[in-house]
């Protein structure tokens, strides 16, 4: 196993921030990938998703959906099952290449829990982990060069021929995974539709799941502050106006106290209250981009009258996440946008700011609310193209690292070995040794992970409203249509040309420019490439 030790620590390849997400995208196309075919539309609508099971012999304190919305538990199992019993292996040893975050692992020979999880494959995983921050170069390098290893890491971003690639050098795992097939690896049929959707290309499965929580939700409040000015539930504030009434009251400069505030604004808010597209809206066949719509201006023309106002924290659009964070936690601020992961860790939100919430939606405009579908996958897995009895012990090892929390596996794969990395205090919680990161970092995870659960032991009500905001907000999920369809010109350019539309909506926003230059900004999206781009989507969806 090759490791690069990270330069930054990154919580994800993915931030969220101006109007959408951020993509960064290689020019030219993969050596050997060949001609791409016709596009195709894919999502649940063009294959078969895997048949949902939920895992036997776990029982949850609080039951997740099929849908989506995360199980929860209090504590870990006592007697977590095994769900593998024989291994899926028979001594032999393949390849994979994946992203890494953070110091390397100790290797193979001085580490108990890479040894153990080998020994529960039956065979050896030889992992090529990358800093994320070098990934799309290496993988870019590594599958020019024709040298593909078995299962590869598609970060939705480093690929820029996606499509040529999947055709040409992977595994259609349509037949082993679609419909009730994918019952023989059972830790696989436990991961909800939600995160299959996001694996499908060209009208195939064409990659495993590496699931995160669905959706990204709209921030946090102060919950104190709020029932101070009488807010109890945020998802009951009726509109856009009675909003901005709350932040006038939530407001007192010289006492160092303001509404809102948020790195870019924390735009990300606004666009749901507002109903913008979750990136793009497709009706009829029709694409339409989130900046085109009505509802984006009126989004970002509210967050400029809520900044002259002197609601938003002056500077705040300039924040570092650290700053961020403590004018949350000091109560400078009463609301900020953050993703929802970040409530229930250890170091999160819910125990560092007691009595804050996740800010449930409401409609600024009346009619049913919206929380994007922004939070579904990390990323997906291929495999490489490979004789039927190849891939099946290479979804073999899947079904293994996906094993769900309460497992023998799951514990094995997160806390590593019992003793060595880790001891169970009086309620089966896993307390880490001093051993444990070393041991615990070797990049499984971002290989195949199981749906994601809701844990913090000793802070029950955390995950209660956890639970709660998941279960509130899953149901209005809105998806991006398009998050499955490939673009050549969104690939090659659609970051570089959305950005001067962000800039303007920026400068607008703390008063430097006027609606009209974003709107100019728009217009010229359109010219240099967004029409080709919603007209490749159109194809795609048309196919």
């Amino acid at each position: 196993m090759s490791i690069r030790e990270i330069a930054t620590d990154r919580r994800t390849f993915l931030k969220y921030v101006g109007f959408g997400a951020v993509s960064v995208a290689a020019v030219g196309s993969l050596a050997g990938c060949g001609t791409r075919t016709e596009l195709k539309a894919s999502g649940a609508g063009s294959v078969k998703m895997p048949t949902f099971l939920a895992s036997e012999g776990l029982t949850p304190d609080l039951k997740g959906t099929a849908e989506g919305v995360p199980s929860a538990f209090f504590n870990y199992p006592k007697n977590p099952v095994r769900s593998v019993k024989t291994p899926p292996l028979k001594g032999e040893t393949f390849s994979a290449i994946t992203n890494i975050f953070g110091p390397p692992p100790n290797g193979r020979d001085k580490n108990p829990a890479w040894q153990e999880i080998e020994k529960r494959l039956g065979g050896k995983l030889d992992i090529t982990a990358v800093s994320a921050d070098d990934f799309a170069t290496k993988i870019n390098t590594t599958l020019a060069g024709n040298d593909i290893p078995d299962m590869i890491l598609d970060d939705g971003a480093s690929i820029p021929d996606i499509i040529g690639f999947l055709q040409a050098k992977c595994q259609d795992l349509t037949k082993f995974l679609s419909g009730d097939a994918v019952k023989d690896y059972p830790n696989l049929a436990a991961i909800p539709s939600l995160y299959w959707e996001q694996t499908v290309r060209d009208g195939k499965i064409y990659a495993l799941p590496i699931p995160r929580g669905g959706t990204a939700g709209l921030g946090f409040y102060n919950a104190k502050r709020y029932a101070d000015v009488g807010v109890t539930d945020t998802s009951k504030i009726k509109d856009a106006d009675e909003y901005l009434s709350i932040m006038k009251e939530l407001t007192d400069a010289k006492a160092n106290r303001w509404a809102f505030g948020s790195t870019s604004y924390g735009l990300a808010t606004f666009f749901q209250l507002f109903g913008v597209p979750n990136q793009w809206r497709e009706e009829k066949g029709k694409m339409t981009f989130q900046i085109e719509t009505d509802e984006y201006l009126e989004a970002i023309s509210f967050v400029a009258k809520a900044a002259k106002a002197g609601y938003i924290m002056p500077g705040s659009d300039g924040w570092t996440k650290s700053q961020m964070v403590n004018a949350f936690t000091n109560g400078q601020v009463a609301q900020i946008y953050d993703g929802l992961p970040g409530y229930f860790k250890a170091d999160g939100y819910a125990v560092t700011v007691p009595g804050s919430a996740p800010f449930l939606p409401f409609a600024a405009g009346g009619g049913k609310p919206q929380a994007n579908l922004d939070n579904i996958v990390f990323a997906t897995t291929m495999i490489k193209k490979n004789d039927d009895a190849s891939v099946k012990k290479l979804l073999g090892i899947a079904n293994l690292l996906a094993a769900p929390f309460g497992t023998e596996e799951y514990l094995l794969i997160n806390y590593g070995v019992e003793g060595a990395d880790y001891t169970r205090d009086g309620n089966g919680n896993p307390v880490p040794t001093a051993n444990a990161l070393a041991d615990t970092t070797v990049p499984w995870r971002y290989l195949t992970a199981p749906a994601p659960a809701l844990y913090l032991p000793g802070h029950d009500d955390v995950i209660r409203k956890t639970h709660e905001a998941y279960a509130a907000m899953i149901p209005l999920g809105v998806a991006n249509p398009a998050a499955t369809l490939f673009s050549p010109t969104d690939a090659s350019k659609g970051n570089t040309i959305r950005q001067p539309v962000s800039d303007a909506t920026q400068d607008y926003i703390s008063g430097r420019k006027t609606l009209d230059d974003v709107k100019a900004a728009i217009k010229a999206w359109k010219s240099a490439g967004g029409d080709a781009i919603r007209k490749e989507y159109e194809k795609a969806l048309k196919a």
